[in-house]
């Protein structure tokens, strides 16, 4: 945990596992530094859940938000050295435990970028996201995505990621379930 902050809020923290039937989590890579970010990450996030509510599985999945266990330091550059570190093996302990990552490409973010990369590294499927198109992101970042979601706001585009997750819960319980599978 980060010094002077209280316990992590989020669906998971290293070392705690699966909770509350949830058992496919989704790491939402994404900048929230600006009033922007955090009124489309409030908007996507709602709509998401929805979304997800209309799925068979939706109850099954859970979304790690590291903005929920990190605090924001980029505004002041010497908390920013002092707690780099920390919240770099935070963010990227979280991460290795979920089962997908969905990355936000606009805005540029090297953040996002560099969770993007160490999750591809680490074999965990990446789907990029995007308000308008993922195509306009860096070509590493395509190149490591597996899927990609254009016009992420849009109703049947935040439909289709949902259908995704359901696709990967139904593909991880079929696979627990084969011989040398798990």
């Amino acid at each position: 945990m980060l010094p002077g902050h209280s316990p992590p809020t989020g669906y998971l923290w290293a070392g705690i596992g699966r909770r509350g039937g949830v058992t496919v989590y989704v790491y939402f890579a994404h900048p929230c530094f600006n009033d922007s970010q955090e009124r489309f990450k409030r908007e996507f996030l709602e709509k998401l859940r929805g979304a997800l509510g209309q799925t068979d599985y939706g109850k099954a999945v859970g979304i790690v938000d590291p903005f929920d266990d990190t605090p924001n330091i980029e505004g002041n550059k010497e908390t920013k050295v002092k707690l780099s570190r920390t919240i770099m093996e935070t963010c990227l302990r979280m991460l290795a435990e979920c089962d997908l990552v969905v990355a936000l490409v606009d805005d540029g973010d090297t953040g996002v970028a560099f969770e993007a990369g160490y999750a591809h590294a680490i074999n965990i499927p990446v789907i990029l996201i995007s308000k308008a198109s993922c195509d306009e992101a860096n070509a590493m970042l395509i190149g490591a995505a597996r899927e990609k979601v254009d016009n992420i706001l849009q109703d049947e585009q935040i439909a289709k990621l949902a259908r995704m997750f359901e696709w990967y819960y139904i593909s991880k319980e079929r696979d627990s379930h084969e011989p040398g599978k798990n």
